[in-house]
């Protein structure tokens, strides 16, 4: 029975301290509220009432210039991991590790320095013309123009083939001081 009420002890334990469920994530509509009751709020202006399809895109690469006031940390920062997961029908989070090697004047055996940094953003996105990042408490608009190019190789007089090609698509928006540039892969 000892044992049992322990384990409740630390199941309780653990969910509290889980970060946002305490009593200070109740106040929804709070600065840097990101449950998906805010978000919807958020997108409410974009949002429609047609069920979303599944995301056609896939984040494949991309990377990130820093301004941080700091010469050696300030540049270009590689992603090095990339994750995009669905919150809502329409609303996903795009969550980014940037990660830049600190550059040295002399050659050494040292393991190498690396500057990282973690960033996540929200987007809404219904397989449109266009994605709406939250950056801030701003909204920012990127168009997407088109997704496929449509191929006609003709065999003889009689027959052709018609090849749909997805495209890669290079899309930038600015964060403040830094500017994030994502390739996208269309399905």
């Amino acid at each position: 029975m000892a044992r049992l009420s322990h384990c409740l002890a630390l199941v309780l334990a653990l969910a509290l301290a889980v970060p946002g469920a305490g009593p200070a994530r109740a106040a929804a509509g709070a600065p840097g509220d990101d449950t998906t009751q805010a978000l919807s709020k958020f997108f409410q202006g974009t949002t429609r009432s047609l069920p979303a399809a599944a995301i056609d895109f896939s984040v494949v690469a991309g990377y990130a210039v820093l301004q941080t006031g700091n010469p050696d940390s300030s540049g270009r920062y590689a992603m090095t991991a990339i994750n995009v997961a669905r919150l809502a029908p329409d609303i996903y989070r795009l969550d980014v590790s940037l990660e830049k090697p600190l550059a040295r004047d002399v050659q050494t055996f040292e393991q190498p320095y690396f500057y990282t940094d973690k960033r996540t953003y929200y987007f809404w996105y219904q397989n449109g013309e266009r994605i709406v990042f939250k950056v801030g408490d701003k909204k920012t608009v990127v168009p997407l123009g088109r997704k496929d190019v449509l191929r006609v190789d003709i065999k003889s007089p009689d027959t052709y083939v018609i090849d749909r090609e997805t495209m890669l698509k290079n899309i930038s928006f600015d964060d403040g001081p830094a500017t994030i540039h994502l390739q996208l892969k269309f399905r």
